[in-house]
């Protein structure tokens, strides 16, 4: 098996390629094969134990990327911690939009200008692989306005002809923690890109997905047994319940969301408890319950 072979089935993300021929070399480490190849391996793929490794058989290659501004490089230098504190002036608060978009743009820079021009100032903008980056939203003045994501995604998505998804960390006003929050947010959008549940997530929304991506696979396999032992073809009871938890366990509410009698809701609800044994009427089971059910969508 050749290196490049055995490269790719450690690291799924390597390409064989030139820097020149992709539109965001700067997101990924670059080296040349002894046979004179070059490859790219994603950032995020590679540990540093892994890249004392693979120095030894491979040559590393240094490639920067030409259009990363100087606010740009500041930010990430910054955030990467290669550097204690912004070179430039810091915002007044920010937050980190990361974004996905399905298909790879015919035009980057279109793209990027269509991101920018949503903003009343260019933001710092950086791509981490061809189809995936990062926005600095930086709020410089307390008039500046905070862009609403929701109300811009149909429109974005209709321009561009493609999916994107968006997730938004908290605004902070404080310098010194964007590093750490910086981490969590990029954690927090691998799980959102894991469970592709909607185009515009925030942090609240994501809550509950990751204390289920935490879940061994062991653990899940019990509480589905417990759960929904029995119970994986009635998909309407099961969405039933999950409609009626959603409601804040309002039966009326939950029976006009499902254009059901509120009887007929409370059969149901009864019905579950009784097969179970789990009184999804008490906070505590309610909770647990849900979370099962979201992890039984994903």
């Amino acid at each position: 098996m050749s290196i490049i072979s055995q490269l790719q089935t450690i690291y799924p993300s390597m390409i064989v390629a030139k820097p020149e021929e992709m539109n965001n070399p700067a997101g990924y480490l670059w080296y040349q094969t002894p046979s004179g190849e070059k490859i790219a391996i994603l950032k995020d793929d590679i540990k540093k134990r892994d890249t004392d490794i693979l120095n030894v058989f491979l040559q590393p290659l240094i490639v920067e990327n030409a259009t990363e501004t100087a606010r740009e490089k500041s930010w990430m230098e910054f955030l990467e911690r290669k550097k204690t504190k912004l070179s430039l002036d810091p915002p007044m608060k920010y937050r980190f939009v990361f974004f996905s978009i399905a298909e790879l743009p015919a035009d980057r820079d279109s793209f990027q200008d269509a991101f920018q021009s949503l903003f009343p100032r260019r933001m710092p903008l950086v791509w981490v692989t061809d189809t995936s980056g990062l926005i600095i939203e930086e709020i410089m003045t307390s008039e500046q306005e905070t862009l609403s994501f929701e109300e811009i995604i149909d429109v974005l998505m209709s321009d561009f002809y493609t999916k994107i998804r968006f997730y938004l960390s908290e605004f902070s006003t404080v310098i010194q923690e964007a590093p750490a929050i910086y981490d969590w947010s990029k954690k927090c959008h691998h799980v959102a890109e894991k469970y592709r549940f909607a185009s515009v997530i925030t942090y609240n929304d994501l809550l509950p997905y990751l204390y289920l991506d935490a879940l061994p696979q062991d653990d899940w396999n019990n509480i589905h047994r417990i759960f929904f032992k029995g119970m994986d073809g009635d998909q309407d009871l099961l969405h039933t319940i999950k409609v009626f938890l959603e409601s804040g366990s309002n039966a009326t509410l939950a029976s006009k969301q499902l254009y059901m009698h509120r009887n007929s809701l409370q059969y149901r609800v009864d019905k579950f408890i009784e097969r179970t044994g789990i009184d999804i009427k008490r906070f505590d089971q309610a909770i647990i319950t849900y979370l099962a059910l979201l992890r039984l969508d994903s």
